[in-house]
């Protein structure tokens, strides 16, 4: 596991009644609006299994992954310019009364100051259900299960080898899901899209970014993908089917290898095809740029 290397003074944690344990270290490091202070906690919690997880911070990253273990282990990073502040700021880890992990930072007198954040890492033996929510940070999720819903600010977001569904919201940040098997729907304002090897339903836009998608063999789609600045890349997987219709205003379109395709229109910035019988329709649209549409070929 990758860790950080800022951290380190003793202090104190508040926790959460299911916390087993927790370790603190700080060091005083500077940047370019005087010094920061960071200091890492550490707890673990009792596991509940098939449960699912909710985690809220803000000017910091969340990243949680799926480890072999029997407990959960919360690694938090807590910053600002002020020791005794930090000191005071209470890392809460609780179980809801379904079940449910909530994970949550207090701040002394009920607010964060703008240069106050955390940054928490999550290892666990699983979880079914994932609300992820900060600003000013990315999000990393691995090997998790379940309706994600993650929501950023200026910062990306990545996800590997998720069994759900995906619902990501961010700005000026890239997006990368990798193999999952729900359907996927995603925004970014500033940012490239990469979707790969997609086993469900595609709705993804960038409003200045790139967009890449490619769909698992046997998924039928549909895909539905945008950009306003920047070019679309869509290879599709055996099994998809519908009509597809592209359009751009300022880019050319190109089409190589999709087996089973029946033109039904083409123009300068206009494609419409009909791939096996299905009506259900799929759309790329980009402003300001190319597309390319193909299959993925055989793995």
């Amino acid at each position: 596991m990758q860790r950080r290397n800022h951290r380190r003074i003793m202090s104190r944690a508040s926790i959460g009644a299911f916390a087993l344990g927790a370790g603190l270290l700080t060091l005083a490091g500077c940047d370019s609006m005087g010094q920061t202070v960071h200091e890492a906690r550490a707890m673990q919690v009792a596991h509940a299994a098939g449960s699912a997880l909710s985690v809220t911070t803000a000017n910091g990253s969340v990243l949680v992954e799926r480890q072999q273990r029997a407990d959960v282990l919360i690694e938090i990073d807590l910053f600002g310019r002020d020791a005794e502040r930090l000191a005071f700021a209470n890392v809460n880890a609780s179980r809801q009364g379904d079940g449910s992990l909530r994970v949550w930072v207090d701040w002394p007198g009920g607010k964060r100051e703008n240069n106050e954040g955390a940054n928490i890492d999550i290892m666990l033996p699983d979880a079914i259900g994932l609300d992820i929510r900060t600003s000013n940070g990315r999000v990393s999720l691995k090997g998790l299960a379940g309706h994600a819903a993650v929501k950023t600010s200026n910062g990306s977001v990545r996800i590997l080898d998720h069994s759900g569904s995906d619902h990501v919201e961010t700005s000026n940040g890239k997006m990368q899901l990798e193999r999952v098997d729900g359907d996927i729907t995603g925004s970014t304002s500033n940012g490239t899209v990469i979707i790969t090897d997609a086993f469900g339903g595609v709705e993804a836009d960038s409003s200045n970014g790139n967009v890449f998608v490619t769909t698992a063999h046997g998924n039928p789609g549909p895909v539905r993908v945008s950009s306003s600045n920047g070019r679309v890349e869509l290879a599709l997987g055996d099994g998809f089917e519908g009509i597809l219709r592209v359009k751009t205003s300022n880019g050319r379109i190109r089409m190589s290898e999709l087996g089973g395709a029946r033109l039904i229109e083409s123009n300068k910035d206009t494609l419409e095809l009909q791939v096996g019988t299905s009506d259900t329709i799929s759309a790329v649209r980009t402003s300001n740029g190319s597309v390319e549409i193909g299959g993925r070929g055989q793995d």
